[in-house]
Formats: structure tokens, sequence, C-alpha cells
């Protein structure tokens, strides 16, 4: 049984989207002052450290990606449905959340991390 530890090409798909996610969270604590809803800070914390647990392939860092995508997707689906001024970000980040949660389910199922 061997494990392959060569990045699949669509993760760094996965972590320049979590990229624009930390950023955009940042944006909201700072620019967008909304740093009163605790919801940005827990994500901000946890998009950054998904980004350090996919890089280095560990079954660590794809959990902690799993959970904080599964987490965001929660978050876009409440904002989606209490906030529909904001549908078309929200409704989109759910789905890229929704897709980019299946891929990593394929990809920890294949075993790419050690």
């Amino acid at each position: 049984m061997s494990i392959n530890t060569k990045r699949p090409s669509a993760t760094f798909a996965v972590v320049a989207w979590m990229l624009v996610n930390a950023a955009f969270m940042a944006l909201e604590l700072t620019v967008f002052n909304d740093a009163a809803d605790l919801n940005n800070s827990i994500l901000l914390i946890l998009w950054v450290t998904s980004i350090i647990g996919l890089i280095s392939m560990r079954k660590v860092g794809a959990a902690i990606t799993l959970f904080t995508l599964i987490y965001a997707f929660s978050f876009n689906a409440f904002n989606v449905i209490y906030y529909p001024e904001v549908i078309v970000l929200n409704g989109s980040s759910a789905i890229i959340n929704a897709v980019t949660i299946v891929y990593m389910f394929i990809i920890i199922f294949q075993n790419k991390f050690k």
C-alpha cells in the first residue's frame, strides 16, 4: 500500500478559494466594520488554519479544511435564508463550498494524505 503525497492540481484551486475567503473575512472585520459578528472572526481563523493544513497534505489538515468548508457552507446557507439582500454572494459561495466539500471527501477517501 503506497500513499501518494503529490498534491492534486485541484488542491491548488481549493487553496486559492480559501485565500479568497480569508481575505474577505479580513475585510469584513476591518473595512466593512462587522467585527461584532463572531462568525467572521471564527471563519478567518479557520480559513488561515485550513490553508496551512491543506498545504501540508496531512490528514489532520484535510480534516480541518473539511470542517471549515462545512462551517462556511452552513454560515452561507444561514445568510441566504435570513438575509435575501446578499443571496447572490452567499448563494454562490455556498455552491462553491458544497462542491469543494465533495472534492475533499473524494481525495480523502483516495488516501492522498499522509
